[in-house]
């Protein structure tokens, strides 16, 4: 009697290329908003004078490079233990991939206007939904449709979904502060890539 054909399982490595591929992208068009000043017939003080105010876009252009770079390391270590996907994987991870493709936008903002609270806040919201749409695809793909392989243990899944969860707690913790003082809250933007160097991996004890 033959026996009913079954679907093969939707594979990762389709998805992992594609997120490759934007996140270059991304980090391109983060150093294209870096541009070198025009001045006529600058000596050497302008023109150092000149790169020095361009230090708010130099910064944060490297708190957004480390901070695409250190999700691109996660999203890697994520799904490298998860064994198949599904089709509501696939469109959360196109909506992480919406996030952080806005990402130079709010960058540039702050880069041009550091000590305004909406520029601010506006980059907090684009980290904070960047980060929140990571920790749901995380929290879909390794707790409620269990993609991961058996090897890995629920409470590993657990704490890692908890680790995941304090960057969108400080972003919004950034937004807040932002109301008090912007050079605070910056700083607690510069704080939570760093949290993450060392990214989530999830594999046998």
């Amino acid at each position: 009697m033959l026996q009913p054909e079954t679907e093969p399982p939707i594979l990762t490595n389709r998805i992992e290329a594609f997120s490759d591929g934007v996140i270059a992208i991304v980090v391109t068009l983060l150093v294209l908003e870096l541009r070198v000043p025009h001045l006529e017939g600058a000596d050497t003080a302008a023109l150092s004078a000149a790169v020095a105010a361009l230090a708010p876009k130099f910064l944060s252009f490297v708190m957004s490079f480390v901070f695409v770079a250190v999700f691109w390391v996660a999203h890697h270590q994520l799904y490298h233990p998860i064994e198949r996907s599904t089709p509501t994987l696939l469109w959360l991870n196109n909506i992480f991939l919406l996030c952080l493709t806005f990402i130079p936008f709010p960058t540039a903002m702050l880069g041009e206007y550091p000590d305004n609270p909406f520029a601010v806040t506006f980059f907090g919201a684009a980290m904070l939904a960047a980060s929140l749409s990571f920790s749901l695809m995380r929290w879909y793909a390794t707790l409620k449709a269990s993609l991961a392989r058996e090897d890995i243990d629920l409470q590993t899944r657990q704490w890692a979904m908890r680790r995941s969860l304090i960057g969108p707690g400080l972003y919004l913790a950034g937004i807040i502060v932002t109301v008090l003082n912007t050079a605070l809250a910056i700083s607690i933007y510069l704080v939570i890539p760093l949290l993450y160097l060392v990214p989530v991996r999830l594999g046998k004890k």
